[in-house]
């Protein structure tokens, strides 16, 4: 059961009894505080609102459950990149199949493609580091 979006690309599950923090593989929303980045949030939102499955894989350094997260039957990756609100994370990523949505979504000027240069979250987090703090 989802319990809370907190950005673009991650989010609270409630699964028997146990809360964590997952977030999704293969992608880089902005941030809360970046532009784009409450839209992004209510994008996931708005795709979570119902049915959801996690896959999950692991965990990072900073303890969340990393995995694959699909709402009503959509992969949640794919989705946050094909409209423009997440870019694909090519760093930690083999997934063809998102560097063609995210090339789709920058033609088609979508979300965050609608900036001249948008500033990718891993850019604005070292710039900002020191005074981010992730969302709760």
């Amino acid at each position: 059961m989802l319990q809370k979006v907190l950005d673009g690309d991650t989010v609270i599950i409630r699964d028997q009894g146990n809360t964590y923090r997952l977030r999704l593989l293969d992608i880089d929303a902005p941030e809360s505080q970046q532009t784009y980045g409450k839209q992004a949030k209510r994008s996931l939102m708005a795709l979570c609102n119902g049915k959801i499955a996690v896959q999950a894989t692991g965990t990072d350094l900073y303890g969340r459950t990393l995995g694959h997260l699909s709402c009503n039957n959509i992969d949640a990756s794919q989705y946050q990149v094909a409209q423009g609100m997440a870019w694909f994370n090519n760093r930690y990523s083999t997934r063809a199949e998102l560097a063609s949505l995210q090339a789709q979504a920058r033609q088609q000027a979508l979300g965050i493609w609608q900036q001249p240069n948008p500033t990718p979250p891993w850019v604005w987090r070292k710039h900002f580091g020191q005074h981010y703090r992730h969302p709760e």
